[in-house]
């Protein structure tokens, strides 16, 4: 059959037409065609041609029609207001996550997923169903107690009118806003019988998190601090540096009221270990570097370093937080070059109370205050 995207195969269907009404006009003698019968045919081709160059564009031009599914409507697509009040009932349940999260209601945050739902820890551990949701929550808020979560929800994305992703970002803190953990989101929800609810929750490290974020947990520190007892004397003062990505710590030793040593330490953050490192110099020429751990509100301090003398030396150095303006602080596992020293007692150290005012009753403004 012939094809007819062009005149010259216009043609060719033009005079199958032309064959099928040829009785109109056609004259045959001793099998040999007129010259009319030439003429008529080849005006009838074109015309035939034309017309159907011309239909063919018009059923181009045309808009497809689609046929009628009963009870369907062909444009399904929501209304903006309808995207809306989608969207809010999404961010309701972010907030009810979070209510329940403070709350520490296990049951009600997993009864927020639907009964099939699961959760994924940034590991990669998962946790299927309500049961198994409500029991891992459980157990969290039983290990953190005091915890608390914020989340903010950073955008939500439509792949239909029962389907959407919510990305965002949640903070966990402990009691005194100390935050012991950061980390992205991803939530697939569903829309079942009207009803918005979380399929799959999973979480993922926050790569782009700040130094200064991370170092947030040790902000406590920011301050002078005594460790005063009947031989010695250590004082320590700790603060920001500029760029608020490293914490500055000077300390100085006194012995029966003589200056024994001084020296600095710097706490910053390890990108590649994931973890709070800091390394120590004292006026003597020693030098050590420690990697820290954080359990509730102790810190585990893994020290490595050099004596002035060359000798190697490690310890396990444990500071615990006891209250906003007391902590303590142990040293164990001491070794210096072959020999094992003796582990140091708890010791107590305190906040240095800040100086008294003027005797006129006023105090000097900060750079920061307005006159």
């Amino acid at each position: 059959m012939c094809a007819f995207f062009d005149l010259e195969l216009f043609v060719c269907r033009g005079m199958i037409v032309m064959r099928g009404q040829s009785r109109n006009f056609h004259v045959v003698l001793a099998g040999k065609v007129f010259h009319m019968r030439k003429t008529l045919i080849l005006a009838g081709i074109l015309a035939a041609a034309l017309a159907l160059r011309t239909a063919t564009a018009q059923q181009k031009a045309a808009p497809e029609r689609q046929p009628a599914t009963p009870g369907i409507a062909i444009d399904a697509r929501p209304t903006e207001q309808a995207r809306q009040e989608d969207e809010k009932a999404i961010r309701d349940v972010a907030d009810a996550f979070l209510q329940a999260y403070n709350s520490k209601n296990a049951k009600s945050l997993a009864a927020l997923f639907v009964s099939t739902g699961e959760i994924v820890s940034e590991t990669g551990k998962s946790f299927q169903g309500r049961e198994a949701i409500e029991r891992e929550f459980a157990a969290i808020f039983q290990e953190h107690p005091k915890a608390r979560i914020q989340v903010v929800v950073q955008s939500i994305r439509f792949i239909g009118p029962t389907l959407a992703i919510e990305d965002g970002l949640t903070t966990v803190t402990e009691e005194s806003d100390q935050q012991i953990e950061r980390s992205r989101y991803m939530v697939v929800q569903v829309k079942q019988d009207g009803k918005w609810q979380m399929a799959s929750a999973r979480d993922f490290a926050d790569e782009a998190a700040l130094p200064a974020e991370e170092l947030r947990q040790l902000e406590w520190l920011i301050g002078e601090w005594v460790d005063e007892s009947p031989d010695a004397l250590v004082i320590t003062s700790y603060r920001w540096d500029a760029k608020h990505d490293a914490i500055m710590s000077h300390f100085a030793v006194q012995v029966h009221g003589r200056p024994v040593t001084t020296g600095t330490q710097r706490i910053g953050w390890d990108p590649q270990a994931k973890k709070l490192h800091s390394w120590v110099f004292d006026a003597a020429g020693g030098f050590s570097e420690g990697v820290w751990t954080r359990t509730g509100n102790q810190w585990l301090i893994k020290m490595t370093g050099v004596t002035a003398d060359g000798l190697a030396a490690s310890a396990t150095n444990t500071i615990t937080r006891v209250t906003k303006d007391r902590a303590t602080w142990q040293s164990r596992d001491r070794v210096i070059g072959d020999k094992t020293e003796q582990n140091l007692d708890k010791i107590t150290i305190v906040r240095k109370p800040p100086m008294p005012q003027a005797a006129n009753g006023t105090s000097k403004r900060s750079a920061g205050e307005s006159k």
